[in-house]
């Protein structure tokens, strides 16, 4: 019988750490995807917006914010290294950030003021987000150096902290695609209250069950504690951590990228509804076990080469995302979306962990090069990045979306998404529909015999239009409005009938007796959607142009980048395998006389 072997206090400790650290990792990447990858999409479907004010906000939110950012981080990295509280170096700003980001999320969901308050009032909340984000962020990750001082060691946690960050995307991803077409204000108000309460749950367990590893005796010292210039100098003098750096910007931007086009790109190829979902489970089973399996890969496969076969898979899904669409074979879109997404993220999967990996062996090499570990400093780069990354998106997306036109197909979107909302809340009512549609119509014949949008908003203040000024119709997009189906409903809850308000005879439909719902989609006996008025829009006015570089976007880019990151890492970085234990031994070596001449003088006091 095999016996069970014992394990150390050591190998216990860090057991417990590994665990609750990684999955603390779900909660704050929840409400970090809802923000850095759907906020944009909130804004593009849920509000109507002017392309003034939309490219106002991209880019504030992503340029002004990653200004921000580049003076936040890198001090808050520097702030974190020179703590010394009873709570330790890490846990008391991973739990202040946590509170903040969590209240804030809320309100940046939850906060929809008109036109261009809009635009200042949430860019000034979003700043705010940034900061506290920042010290929950680089707190958190700034603690796996600290918990892991061994290759084996490393690799293990840094493969469990992406697992579980990986599961807490999936998760918010997963709520985001299924539930928000068709009721994207109310959804996403929801979405920002789960967030909030995962990520205080998450981080709290963090900070309660974690624990620090002491500092070195040569960090701790008063002389050694971190100043900005100190800081500045670290990361500029670490070649290795500035070519890594390089090289996950690469890739944090071509992910970002992806992210922030694949829905534009589904929905305008295939349909308006939450069948992405399909690929989200499938997704992230795959992902699981790819994630799950690194650290056996590792130890038969170099870095370099796991890296090297993942851009090549990524190139295949690549070029079967880029021709998605293009055929009418009779399948369903979401089929060929699975497949050749799953081979972009599984590549990306491993190509990412293997990246971590690099960066976090920066910590050693700074040991290396200087004698001290300043896991803080150095680790601040990784979520400097990925704001940067998301910088990059935001430029790449608002350009792409308003180039092609998506924009302006989207705000159509946005207006009956808006509609739904409003009137399933306030106007059910035989009355309040009859007037909506009498309302409409009204306007209809006026745009027909020639009334520009200035002359429909004109009227629209005569005092006539009561319950389509409620609803807060938009002259500009009324056309989009009639693609939506006013729908009867009986004592039952059920759809009984429905019909397009472009359709005569709306005026015959309503009677008596009944409630009615202003839908996008209907479906039928069997919930399976019949009509849907977001897909109509996107038939209609999507054009060649508009196909087209929404491809060169979401897949010509991003592989692009990829390459980029792989040939940095292959050309420059020189921390690999054999060079990091080496490294590693050396320092071992450079430490042992320091350490017997403690022990030596430890004695020397007793006696």
């Amino acid at each position: 019988m095999k016996e069970k072997k014992v394990l150390t206090a050591d190998e216990r400790e860090f057991r417990k750490n590994k665990w609750f650290f990684s999955a603390g990792g779900i909660g704050r990447d929840m409400l970090y995807t809802l923000v850095s990858t759907y906020f944009l999409q909130y804004v593009q479907f849920g509000l109507t917006l002017t392309v003034a004010q939309f490219a106002t906000l991209s880019i504030l939110i992503g340029i002004l914010g990653r200004v921000w950012d580049g003076i936040n981080d890198p001090m808050m990295g520097a702030i974190i290294d020179g703590t010394h509280l009873k709570m330790g170096k890490f846990r008391p700003w991973i739990m202040i950030g946590a509170i903040l980001t969590a209240l804030l999320t809320v309100l940046l969901f939850n906060v929809r003021p008109s036109g261009w308050t809009y635009i200042f009032v949430i860019c000034a909340i979003y700043l705010v987000w940034e900061a506290s984000f920042t010290m929950n962020d680089i707190g958190y990750w700034s603690m796996i150096p600290s918990l892991s001082r061994t290759k084996e060691r490393r690799d293990n946690i840094t493969t469990y902290v992406t697992f579980f960050a990986g599961l807490g995307t999936i998760i918010m991803t997963g709520l985001v695609t299924f539930f928000s077409p068709g009721n994207v204000l109310s959804a996403y108000a929801i979405y920002s209250v789960i967030a909030c309460v995962a990520i205080l749950v998450c981080q709290m367990m963090v900070v309660f069950t974690v624990k620090e590893a002491p500092r070195d005796e040569v960090e701790a010292h008063e002389e050694n504690s971190v100043s900005f210039k100190k800081m500045v100098k670290t990361i500029f003098h670490n070649k290795q951590l500035l070519w890594m750096s390089l090289a996950l910007l690469f890739s944090s931007t071509a992910t970002a990228i992806l992210l922030g086009l694949i829905y534009n790109l589904y929905y305008l190829e295939g349909s308006y509804n939450g069948d992405i979902f399909i690929f989200l489970v499938i997704y992230g089973i795959a992902n699981t076990v790819i994630q799950l399996m690194y650290p056996r890969i590792a130890k038969r496969f170099s870095r370099k080469q796991i890296q090297f076969v993942c851009f090549f898979v990524q190139a295949a899904g690549y070029l079967g995302l880029g021709l998605m669409g293009w055929f009418n074979t009779g399948i369903p879109l979401i089929i060929p979306l699975c497949i050749f997404a799953l081979l972009v993220f599984a590549g990306n999967t491993l190509f990412y962990v293997a990246e971590l990996v690099n960066l976090n062996n920066c910590v050693e090499y700074n040991e290396y090069i200087t004698g001290r570990r300043e896991e803080a400093v150095v680790t601040t780069m990784r979520p400097l990045i990925v704001k940067f990354a998301d910088a990059v998106k935001y430029l790449v997306v608002t350009i792409t979306l308003i180039v092609s036109g998506l924009y302006a197909i989207t705000q159509n979107i946005s207006t009956i998404e808006t509609q739904k909302n409003i009137f399933e809340k306030r106007y059910e009512t035989i009355e309040t529909a009859r007037d909506y549609v009498a309302e409409y119509k009204a306007l209809v014949i006026l745009e027909n015999n020639g009334a520009t949008v200035d002359d429909l908003n004109s009227e629209m203040e005569s005092g006539n239009y009561e319950t389509l000024n409620k609803c807060q119709v938009n002259p500009e997009y009324l056309d989009a409005i009639g693609y939506m189906y006013l729908v009867r409903v009986d004592d039952k809850g059920k759809y009984v009938d429905s019909i397009q308000l472009k359709e005569d005879g709306s005026y015959l439909f309503i009677i008596d007796g009944y409630e009615y719902q202003l839908l996008i989609t209907v479906s039928d006996a069997q919930n399976k959607e019949i009509h849907n008025a977001a897909d109509e829009i996107y038939d209609v006015k999507r054009t060649l142009g508009t196909r087209i570089v929404i491809r060169i976007a979401c897949c010509i880019v991003p592989l692009a980048l990829m390459f980029g990151s792989m040939m940095v890492q292959r050309k420059k970085f020189i921390v690999d395998e054999k060079y990091y234990d080496e490294m590693m031994a050396q320092i071992e070596a450079k430490k042992a006389p320091h350490e017997e001449d403690g022990e030596e003088a430890k004695e020397e006091a007793i006696e």
